[in-house]
This record gives C-alpha cells, structure tokens and sequence, in this order.
C-alpha cells in the first residue's frame, strides 16, 4: 500500500475535520433546537395558565352576589396573582374600583356583552384591561406574567403582541440580535380573551458553537492518521525487507540456475570426449601395439578434464564476480545470429519472426552469453503464448538517453492478469511440465548487467518483455 505524504495526511485530517466538525455541528444544532422549542412550549404554556386564570377570576367575580370592595379583592388576590394592578366594577351606570376608570370601557363592555368573552383595552406601560361583559375589570401588568426564575434557561427574547403593541417580556440577548443561527417559535395564546401573540427568539451566536468537541475530534483524527501513516511507514519497510531477501534469493536462485545451465551445456563435450577415449583405451589394452595409441588417448582425455576443470572455475568467477564479462557490444549480429537460428523451427509452426534495430550506431554494455540467452528464452516463451495457432514475434532496439530497450512482444492471447504480479518469481509457471525458473534467471542474468527486464499486456492484444540495460560509456 501506497505510503500517502505528509502534504496528503494534512489534506485527509483537513477533510475528516470537516465532515467530522460538520457532523458535529448538526448535531449539537438539533440539540439546542429542540431544547429551545421545549423551553420555548413550556414558556407559552406558563403565560397561557395565567390567561386562563384571568378569565377564572373574572368569572368568579361575576358570581359574587355582595361583593366586597375593589380594595380588598385586590389585596386578596395579588398574593396569588402579583401582575394584577387594579380591580374594578360598572355597576348602576358608575365605576366602582382601585384605579379610576379606563378609557373607552363603555365600548368594551357593549363588545363583550356582544362577543360573550372578556376584551382587552390598552393601558400603557406593558399593562392592559381586562373587561368582562358581567361588569368586572382587571387591570393586568404583562411584565409580571412570570417572574425572572420561572423563565427556562434556553430561553433568549420573548414578547407578547399586547392591544398598545409588542411587549418584551425576557430580553437575556441584545437588539438586534447578534450574528448568528436564528431560532424561532411563533404561537398565539389560546385564552379567547387574551389571545396575545407569542413570539420566542434565540440566536445561536459562535460562542455557544461546540468547540471543545470539534478540537477534541480534530486532535483525535491527527492522532489516528498519525498512527495510521506511522503503521503504513513500519510495514513498508518491512516489505522492503522482505523483498529485498526475495531477490537475494533470487539472485541466488538464479546464480545456481545459470550455472547449472553453464554446467549442463559447457560439460557436455569434454565429457563426452572423456568417455570415447576411455572406451578405445580399454579395448587396446590387450594389444601392445596400441599402447602409444592408448597413452594417447589417456592424454586426451586429461586434457578434457583440465578443460571441465577451467569451465567450472569460469563458472565460479561468474557466480563471485557477477556482470565482470560486460563489454561495449553491437546487438545486430547477436540478433540476426538468434534470427537465423530459430527461423526454421519457428516457420514450421506458422510464427514470423522480425527483428527492428532503430538505433543502428548504438552500442550497449552486456555479457554476450547472458544477454543471447535472456532473448532465446523470451522468443521461447512467446512461441509457446502463440500455440498451433501461429502468429507473429517482434524484436525491436531502440535507445532512449542512457539506456538501450530491447522488446519481446507477440500477437498471442496475452497474460492473464492475476499472473503479472508473479511472473518472475521463481518455480511459478502456468506451463505443464514447466520448471518456472526460465524468467527468474533471465530477471536475474539482467540485474547482474546492470539492467531491468518487465512484462506487460499490450492494448491491442499480446505481450511485450522490455529489457532496459546500459548503453557503452563511449556514448553516455
């Protein structure tokens, strides 16, 4: 996994911060919203309870046969309701009461005998008069409708529409209202009498913004993602640890592999030469006219052991001397040398094979032996992609800066994608009776001349091996 940069950790906690902080937000807005409609419900039920019971008192009035006077009903009266001002009666075309007569009572009185309900007339000041069509009046002081306690605490401004005009009855926020999220709840009080608009208002001003939650969350995501890329960091590294054992493995395992190739090939003659000598030296044992002949053969064949003898030192140099046997080199005999050996073979299973040199002065730096055998193997494994079915092989050279690119492609079925990632590794084959160690030493006699061998699929079909390696230092 891809270890993102410090720039790219910064831009993920910026993006989780957000979303985080505006989950965050949301939350504690619908929190508050809905403490405020509660409060604000609560505050409208408590203000209605005291319409209601303005309306209760007047009726009992009305129901007093010998009512005492307007004085002592208001003294027994404010304990219970401390914003009633004054008390007061038209009776026998005269104004009895505890305050002198409002204005306009004569209209209120004929509006409630008509409407069957109690009408509010102004009175200033936040107070307004209450007349019953029974006669009896109550003036009210709407700013002692609640005391300041009895306020809930997410309350912010309240006010009543009174018959004078809009009435602030809790101002906890200035006017007007600072920047901020609005709040508002906008009811009428269901007294029939009184039936004054309530209006309640609140805005959630930055202070009241859960800060300490969005810098705990944003402390908690950099810690989390610091963990995370810090993880990332272990596990990359062990990785690279890892493979960097895999390819000393594979270097070993390729080592071994050539020379056992080298061994297999190399030996073949001198032991082989080995064997006829010592088969003619036993039959001409018994003749002693043959004894030069013989002595002559023992002599051969210790010069083949000798020989066998420096191919195996040859072998152990290159196994303790990896790419000592690179030389500046032409690839265009190698080429036509490989072109010329696999014509036939590969004519008679219907598979062209070209070779396209597009830098012909370019010289790159390689082992002969190496480099022949990492193409036959290419051109082998491409044969074997095309099948029966026949088909065409491309071999093309190009240099690009300071590197020569030879490629392997084909007009085959291509490979599988599961298998690119493991194609070099080693005994890791799709073939029946393959060995799987035919790319890993080619990768391997790669590295060993400083260069780099790849697959891919091409996008119009087949598969391309690139192998990248130094061009001579004459020309870099």
């Amino acid at each position: 996994m891809k270890i993102p940069t410090l720039r790219q950790t910064v831009c993920y906690w910026l993006l989780a911060s957000l979303l985080g902080s505006a989950l965050l937000g949301y939350r504690a807005l619908r929190e508050q919203q809905e403490r405020f409609l509660q409060d604000s419900s609560i505050a409208h039920r408590l203000l209605s309870q005291k319409t209601v019971q303005h309306d209760a008192v007047l009726a009992t009035l009305a129901q007093l046969e010998t009512p005492p006077a307007a004085e002592r009903l208001l003294a027994g009266l404010q304990p219970a309701l401390p914003q009633l001002l004054a008390i007061g009666r038209w009776q026998a075309g005269r104004w009895q009461g505890s305050a002198p007569e409002p204005a306009g009572l004569s209209a209120a009185l004929h509006h409630a005998a008509q409407l069957r309900s109690a009408q509010t007339l102004p009175a200033g000041g936040g107070s307004y008069w209450l007349v019953d069509a029974s006669g009896w009046s109550l003036l009210i002081d709407a700013h002692r409708l609640l005391a300041g306690s009895d306020w809930p605490p997410a309350l912010a401004r309240i006010s009543l529409d009174l018959p004078g005009g809009e009435l602030a009855l809790l101002a906890r926020q200035p006017q007007p209202a600072p920047w901020g999220w609005l709040l508002a709840v906008d009811k009428r009080l269901p007294a029939a009498s009184q039936p004054f608009a309530f209006h309640s208002r609140r805005v959630l001003t930055p202070a009241e913004w859960p800060w300490g939650q969005w810098l705990a969350l944003s402390a908690l995501l950099a810690l989390l993602l610091g963990l995370t890329r810090a993880r990332l960091q272990v596990r990359a590294q062990r990785h690279q640890a890892q493979e960097q054992a895999r390819l000393a493995n594979l270097n070993r395992l390729g080592t071994l592999g050539e020379m056992a190739a080298g061994i297999a090939h190399e030996l073949n003659q001198p032991l082989t030469a080995i064997l006829a000598n010592v088969r003619a030296a036993e039959r001409m044992l018994d003749d002693e006219d043959e004894r030069d002949t013989v002595r002559q053969a023992l002599q051969t064949s210790a010069a083949q052991a000798r020989r066998a003898a420096d191919i195996v030192g040859r072998l152990r140099a290159m196994v303790t001397q990896p790419g000592g046997g690179c030389t500046a080199l032409d690839p265009q005999p190698l080429l036509e040398s490989l072109l010329v050996l696999r014509h036939d073979e590969l004519a008679s299973r219907r598979i062209a094979l070209s070779w396209d040199n597009a830098s012909p002065a370019a010289r790159l730096q390689a082992e002969p032996v190496a480099l022949e055998q990492i193409l036959h193997n290419l051109v082998q494994n491409a044969a074997e992609a095309l099948g029966s079915r026949g088909g065409h092989i491309r071999l093309r050279g190009e240099a690009l800066g300071n590197r020569y690119w030879l490629t392997v492609s084909d007009d085959g079925p291509g490979i599988p994608p599961e298998v690119l990632p493991r194609l070099f590794q080693p005994f890791f084959t799709t073939r029946e009776g393959g060995m799987g160690l035919g790319l890993s030493l080619s990768e391997t006699l790669a590295h060993g001349m400083h260069g780099q061998l790849t697959a891919a699929n091409l996008p119009a079909g087949g598969a391309c091996f690139t192998l990248s390696l130094p061009l001579a230092e004459e020309q870099t």
